[in-house]
């Protein structure tokens, strides 16, 4: 399923359509409604083309200013950006230097993947986030039928898979279909992954700090679990986390499900 979700852009190899995921209820999601991707900078004219041509109206960018300012989205002028920066700064460290790194990653094999795991418990409750999954997702709900909206943050895995969570999750997608979409972004990104691993290798860096970089470059099932549980745990649930500490109320939340939800079967 997955080749058939990727856009296939050069630029941004994470671009996926949500649609046709199936719910609890037997709905399905709308095709040509929601993508997630990664960064948007690199576009070429073809990829642009691409968007265009699939129906794309609107770009949410959640990625701090200084990543969009430094590399802000190419799109045609005819799709709206808008942005919802989630972090302040790169909290994933998706655009970091390999020199850089190394001065936080070269004493323990661990360090990245245990600065995942308080990334993500910051996604889902540190303020900013919270302030930037509302705005959100009352633009998801305030947007007319037709409209084709992309969200994306840098490499479309962390930032975009908790929305992506939150948003398939309120939905009705089984969380075991939401997680399979979620850990795709590794075979997608494993290009990146490679570069980054290689690159390190050319540097001399030890075998440490390559194993946090494998962390910090990819998603682990941990990362997703260590969201929901606290999601559960703290909050009673998805809804329940988006209604009592997000702040959505019901008709947002109804709104979503009728603009995003079909019982066709194409």
């Amino acid at each position: 399923m997955l080749s058939q979700q990727t856009l296939a852009l050069t630029g941004a190899p994470n671009t996926r359509e949500l649609g046709g995921y199936v719910t609890r209820s037997g709905q399905r999601v709308r095709t040509h409604a929601l993508l997630r991707a990664d960064n948007l900078a690199e576009l070429s004219l073809a990829d642009q083309r691409k968007l265009v041509a699939y129906g794309v109206t609107v770009v949410v960018d959640t990625r701090s200013h200084a990543e969009w300012v430094t590399a802000p989205d190419k799109v045609p002028q005819s799709i709206q950006v808008c942005h919802v920066p989630i972090f302040n700064n790169d909290e994933t460290e998706s655009t970091q230097t390999i020199q850089r790194l190394n001065r936080y990653y070269a004493d323990d094999p661990r360090n990245g993947y245990r600065r995942m795991l308080r990334v993500y418990r910051r996604l889902v409750l540190s303020e900013q986030p919270r302030q930037a999954y509302k705005r959100f997702f009352e633009l998801l709900a305030t947007r007319g039928a037709g409209t084709t909206i992309l969200y994306h943050c840098t490499s479309g895995k962390d930032r975009t898979g908790m929305c992506t969570l939150l948003l398939l999750g309120v939905l009705g997608v089984p969380i075991a279909q939401i997680k399979q979409d979620y850990l795709a972004s590794n075979l997608v990104c494993l290009p990146t992954v490679v570069r980054r691993i290689r690159e390190a290798r050319r540097h001399h860096m030890n075998q440490n700090f390559q194993s946090s970089i494998l962390d910090l470059s990819t998603v682990s099932g941990d990362y997703f679990d260590q969201a929901l549980t606290l999601i559960d745990g703290e909050f009673g649930g998805i809804k329940a986390y988006l209604v009592d500490y997000i702040g959505l109320s019901e008709a947002v939340i109804h709104q979503l499900q009728r603009r995003y939800l079909t019982t066709d079967l194409a």
